[in-house]
């Protein structure tokens, strides 16, 4: 009874060892594996439209072609120095770069903070004065509950031969129904136009802008710029033009109180200065007749 025992255990050994090493396989050929610090500055330059190749002119800190050409030697010249240059220069996240973190991209959030947004502007014009700096509205094409819009900022970083090359700036936390967030949305919109900072319109599903919102999308679009991604066109800037524009789609709520609040609100947003895109008019008396009309 004994040696049939034992060779059960045997067996049993050795069947648990080989599903052992199946498992081990597994996961060795299966898994993703942890991408390096080098393999993802690459990846970031890439995404950014700078070739591999182009890296050393474009990066610089004593970079050359040899440094670049495969993953070890990229790593072997990483110092804080760097790796914080690359950070700065297409404005994302050291921890990301280490591989520590899934955000990328910093999130900058002006709900209720024109005057922030203004100052943040500003600042991007004042270390940047030779790149341009224009911008994208990303608004829901679907009517997906507390859906956000999403404000893009794109900057001209520097160029490699005739191509431009670009960072972004993720400034979220819209929501696009929301009467409140609409109205210090525009608020943004037209202060970006007296600093002669455009912001286009463009929209897409509400997934998709939330997805970019978080800051875990790697924004790039291979250097042709944001003007690829999104699908129908409108202009942000007549939400501080014409209040049509600026009700569209505003949640209403009871007894049209949305409507309201929101003309309400744009009105002392632009008395306080916030509605005013630099064109030499003054919608106000459109806003006044139009909150007029719903508080009847």
């Amino acid at each position: 009874m004994l040696p049939e025992i034992l060779s059960s255990v045997q067996l049993a050994d050795k069947v648990w060892d080989r599903v052992r090493k199946l498992w081990a396989w597994y996961r060795a050929t299966h898994e993703r594996r942890p991408e390096s610090v080098a393999a993802r500055l690459i990846r970031l330059c890439e995404a950014h439209g700078v070739h591999r190749n182009q890296i050393p002119r474009f990066v610089g800190h004593a970079l050359t072609l040899q440094d670049v050409q495969d993953d070890a030697s990229v790593l072997a010249k990483l110092d804080e120095p760097l790796l914080e240059h690359v950070c700065a220069r297409f404005a994302i996240r050291r921890e990301w770069l280490d591989g520590a973190h899934a955000q990328i991209h910093p999130q900058h959030r002006f709900y209720k903070s024109p005057q922030e947004f203004s100052a943040f502007i500003t600042a991007l014009r004042s270390a940047n004065p030779n790149g341009s700096l224009s911008g994208v509205v990303l608004a829901p094409n679907d009517h997906v509950p507390n859906a956000e819009a999403l404000l893009i900022l794109q900057e001209t970083i520097g160029a490699i031969g005739e191509r431009s090359i670009y960072r972004y700036h993720v400034c979220d936390g819209w929501p696009f129904s929301y009467w409140k967030a609409r109205a210090y949305l525009a608020a943004c919109i037209a202060i970006a136009w007296r600093h002669h900072v455009y912001i286009h319109g463009r929209c897409a599903p509400a997934d998709a802008i939330a997805r970019l919102a978080s800051g875990t999308t790697l924004l790039g679009w291979q250097g042709e710029g944001i003007w690829t991604f999104g699908m129908k066109q409108w202009h942000p800037e007549d939400m501080a033009l014409r209040p049509d524009a600026f009700l569209d789609g505003i949640d209403p709520e009871e007894n049209h109180f949305g409507l309201r609040a929101g003309l309400q609100l744009w009105l002392e947003l632009e008395r306080d200065g916030f509605m005013e895109l630099g064109l030499g008019k003054s919608a106000r008396p459109l806003f006044t007749q139009a909150l007029a009309r719903w508080a009847s």
